[in-house]
């Protein structure tokens, strides 16, 4: 009896360390869980190595990001001296491809000898150096052949093949070098390349495997599929520890997670749609890129009102012009600026009738290819999802949060707060023309968009072209002279529970709509008129005031004023230079007297002046 007791608790106890397993594994899919100290960068071969977030093997990791790194390798040339970068083993069978050798490649192609060599090729593999060989091939010898070097396995232009030498013993002498190609054929995906023949290595097992050119290989197997799954097995880099990698491990970044602090990149989405489910182990102690900022101080919080006391700010955006063009001469000092226009937009389901709906000059929608999926996200999903934006610029996520408070705000890779105040010039793009007609707008800011909107490319790759456009609602929304500009997203907000209140729909009535037909004869005709409208509590794109501002280039938008400005500071930090600054356009509001027969540095009449609350939480 006590030995039944003792087994079942045993059996309990292991089945309660199997289901936490699989929940651990299946939590991992959408949230990876980040495993700390399971990577020991001693006992790796190259400086920076990529793996699995969750800790597990094998790699299994999508082409994608094996494209990144290789589509950048010539812009951090300094900071890179070598990659390893091999794919999984394919075999030919399964993967439908199959390998054919050029005209008279062979000597007697059609013996049953070679047959059986060409038979007993059963894999092949991507590699961009000869590390990839030998990880599956210890003991073999590698022997490239004169006049070709290791170096083109990471061509792009041209592709190539180091083979069995088994198979090497039949390749016919007597042609020339540039005709020792194989044709590999992969009819699932309509993949067609062909491979030249630059060295063997020596095997005696009876299954061997032909290693290509990686991007070769790579676009063979890909062929019309925008992405590989589960394609590459190994990604290392070995970098010049002499150069200065700070631009590069901001680049990886992007990609992967920073083993060193995981932390940060819970909650973000990286540059290829993923919840960053790879990380980066090294050895050259690359310092982390910090993304989150420090909270935990007492605060100075400085904000501007008017002279004469009125409660409406009613400031000409000069002054939030002025204040973004000059932040790099006082951002040191500041832990965050938030510059608030306030709503706009007019949605025309607020009106019973169209000749109550007075459109708003300005539209905000996705843009492009991006605009589609939302289209088609919003016809399918069978969600109540927004059909017009509101739109409002800010320069802080803190602004976002009190309009929808206690909302969570998830940034695209290394993005941050202080990105919506200044665009990255690498983000700024100009508009793309074709003749007179504008068929892209110019990128000059940031946008951070519902939940809603990001989902309708969730399952997509790439957030590069998840763009906002900002367009003046008019027949000339081609011309080069239109008002459009881009917004690159950089995060999507989700709004809490409260947020989400049904607004009831309105009554239906009826109206007259009255209209005239093509002879003139005016027409009576009864309507009934339902709106049907239910707020999701996703119906705002806030935009970075940066790019938001062109609009003040056209008249009837100067109109619209900055509602208000906020300024923190830490409160043990010396902000004198700070204060200096700000009263070129702000009286101090202890001596407003002083100022009041000045100009400021805009050539304004002083009428705002700044308030500073000490030591705040």
């Amino acid at each position: 009896m006590e030995n039944n007791k003792k087994r079942s608790t045993v059996l309990s106890f292991a089945l309660i360390i199997v289901i936490i397993a699989t929940a651990l594994i299946s939590a991992s899919c959408n949230n990876p869980v980040f495993i700390r100290n399971s990577f020991n960068a001693t006992t790796f071969n190259s400086d920076i190595v990529i793996k699995r977030t969750d800790g597990q093997e094998p790699l299994n990791m999508p082409y994608s990001y094996s494209k990144a790194l290789l589509d950048n390798r010539l812009l951090f040339e300094e900071e890179i001296i070598g990659l390893n970068i091999s794919s999984v083993k394919y075999e030919f069978c399964d993967a439908g491809m199959n390998m054919y050798g050029n005209r008279d490649v062979f000597v007697n192609e059609d013996s049953r000898e070679v047959k059986a060599v060409m038979d007993s090729v059963k894999y092949c593999k991507g590699i961009t150096t000869l590390s990839g060989i030998i990880s599956d091939k210890e003991d073999s010898k590698i022997t490239v052949y004169e006049g070709y070097s290791a170096n083109l396995l990471t061509e792009s232009l041209r592709n190539y093949v180091i083979i069995p030498s088994t198979l090497s013993r039949h390749i016919n002498k007597e042609i020339p070098d540039n005709e020792k190609v194989l044709f590999i054929v992969n009819p699932g995906t309509n993949g067609l390349a062909y491979f030249t023949i630059i060295g063997e290595y020596t095997t005696n097992n009876e299954k061997d495997t032909l290693y290509l050119s990686y991007e070769g290989f790579c676009n063979m197997v890909r062929g019309g599929q925008e992405d590989i799954s589960e394609h590459v097995d190994c990604m290392e880099i070995d970098v010049n520890e002499q150069a200065d990698l700070k631009n590069f491990s901001f680049f990886l970044s992007a990609y992967f997670a920073d083993i060193n602090a995981p932390d940060q990149y819970e909650n973000r989405i990286n540059r290829l749609n993923e919840p960053y489910p790879y990380l980066f182990v090294n050895s050259v102690n690359i310092k982390p890129i910090s993304f989150t900022e420090d909270t935990n101080f007492k605060k100075n919080i400085i904000t501007v009102s008017r002279i004469d006391k009125k409660e409406n700010l009613l400031m000409s955006y000069l002054y939030s012009d002025a204040l973004i063009k000059d932040y790099y001469e006082y951002s040191r000092y500041i832990t965050d600026i938030n510059i608030s226009t306030g709503i706009k937009g007019v949605n025309w389901r607020d009106y019973l009738t169209p000749a109550d709906y007075n459109e708003y000059g300005l539209s905000v929608e996705p843009f492009d290819e991006f605009g589609n999926q939302w289209s088609d996200y919003r016809n399918k999903s069978g969600k109540n999802c927004a059909d017009y934006f509101y739109q409002q610029a800010v320069t802080s996520i803190s602004e976002i949060k009190k309009m929808k408070s206690n909302c969570k705000i998830t940034f695209y890779s290394n993005y941050t707060n202080r990105d919506l105040v200044v665009q990255r010039k690498e983000d700024y793009k100009e508009a793309a023309f074709m003749g007179e007609i504008m068929i892209a707008p110019p990128i000059k800011g940031y946008a951070i968009i519902p939940v809603t909107m990001y989902e309708a490319a969730r399952n997509r790759r790439y957030t590069d072209h998840h763009i906002i456009e900002m367009a003046e609602i008019s027949a000339a929304y081609l011309a080069r002279s239109a008002l459009r500009v881009g917004f690159k997203v950089i995060g999507y907000y989700e709004v809490s529970e409260e947020q989400k209140v049904e607004v009831p729909d309105r009554k239906a009535e009826e109206i007259m709509v009255e209209f005239y037909d093509h002879t003139g004869n005016l027409i009576k005709m009864p309507v009934v008129e339902k709106p049907e409208y239910i707020s999701d509590g996703y119906d705002v794109i806030y935009l970075s005031y940066i790019g938001y501002n062109d609009r003040y280039e056209r008249e009837q938008f100067r109109n619209e004023y900055i509602e208000s400005i906020t300024i923190e500071t830490r409160s043990d930090a010396d902000i004198a230079p700070l204060i200096r600054y700000l009263e070129q356009y702000f009286a101090p509001a202890t001596d407003v007297k002083k100022y009041e027969k000045e100009k400021n540095v805009l050539g304004l009449d002083y009428e705002y002046c700044y308030t500073i609350k000490e030591k705040a939480d």
